[in-house]
């Protein structure tokens, strides 16, 4: 179907207003289809970890059925976020015996729990869905090394390739 200027702007506002329930998502597809009397979205959105979820309704106004398909995808998109982190294992605080401790004062010990082999790329998204995070150590599947990725303050971002 032909699609009007001022659905089209309503589609686009409701799916950007997504990200503020999972800053995980690359796209949405987004597809409008009008059968006689029944007008139909539906909603593909693309997320992190090569996740796709979808989300459909019918309606007989357009604008309906894209508030609806979107209430449904807000709905799956808050599930597929409380179960990343359940899932994330977190960070231990190792004890530090008090000999140990006048020599480095302040020191905090975590252990971190690297995933499976990722490119550059891929290290970009998975930093992006930490907001709160400014680096990612992960294991870089073209070198097959340990690396760093770091966000600069600009939005940029700069890869750390230790060398042994």
């Amino acid at each position: 179907m032909s699609v009007s200027e001022a659905l089209r702007n309503h589609a686009v506002a409701k799916v950007e207003h997504l990200s503020r329930y999972f800053d995980g998502i690359i796209s949405v597809d987004v597809v409008l289809e009008a059968q006689k009397e029944r007008q139909i979205c539906e909603l593909v959105a693309h997320l992190i970890k090569k996740k796709i979820l979808k989300a459909s309704a019918e309606a007989q106004d357009m604008h309906a059925a894209i508030d609806v398909a979107v209430d449904k995808l807000k709905t799956q998109l808050s599930r597929f976020k409380s179960r990343l982190q359940e899932k994330r294992p977190k960070g231990k605080t190792l004890e530090i015996s008090p000999e140990a401790d006048h020599q480095v004062r302040g020191l905090q010990r975590v252990q971190v729990f690297l995933k499976k082999p990722m490119t550059p790329e891929e290290a970009i998204l998975q930093l992006e869905s930490y907001q709160k995070k400014d680096f990612l150590i992960f294991m870089d599947a073209e070198r097959e090394a340990l690396s760093i990725l770091r966000r600069l303050s600009d939005g940029r971002y700069e890869l750390l390739e230790p060398v042994y």
